[in-house]
């Protein structure tokens, strides 16, 4: 009897686990072990200011060097490979440091700020940051996620 009580209880644990929302955090609080980006091949806990997350529907994190690298990763494993395991793209806040959501962001394009990539987006979670960004770091436009495409980030690539 108990066995199967047991059993019960973790089928139902495993049909109403949520994957862990990442917003609010930080960089420090997440224990990332991952040493490097998958993409650009650079030192993580060095550009803490700038990462990306792509969240598998595991719970396993990957962090990325920049946004563009989030979304270039965030891209291959949703439409490349076909991987139906990608739960949710965060990126961090440029001005508070904080993760924030990627669907719900405002991201800067064609500042004079450079990322470890070269020229890259920058993500801020609202839109009045991101309108007093562009307007000191001399932008050319904010963008939201629905231009995060692949023909955008490779343009950004590209540049």
């Amino acid at each position: 009897m108990m066995k199967i009580v047991v059993a019960c209880l973790l089928v139902v644990n495993f049909l109403f686990a949520q994957v862990a929302d990442l917003v609010g955090k930080d960089y420090a609080s997440l224990n990332i072990t991952q040493e490097t980006c998958p993409i650009k091949n650079v030192p993580i806990p060095k550009h803490k200011e700038w990462l990306g997350y792509v969240q598998f529907k595991n719970g396993d994190i990957v962090a990325l060097s920049s946004p563009k690298y989030a979304f270039t990763y965030y891209i291959k494993e949703k439409d490349i490979n076909k991987n139906d395991q990608v739960h949710k793209i965060y990126m961090t806040d440029h001005k508070t440091g904080k993760i924030i959501d990627a669907d719900g962001a405002f991201y800067v394009f064609g500042s004079r700020i450079m990322s470890v990539g070269g020229d890259d987006i920058i993500p801020f979670e609202k839109e009045s940051d991101a309108k007093e960004f562009l307007e000191k770091q001399s932008g050319k436009k904010i963008f939201g996620i629905d231009r995060m495409n692949a023909n955008f980030i490779n343009y950004l690539d590209m540049r």
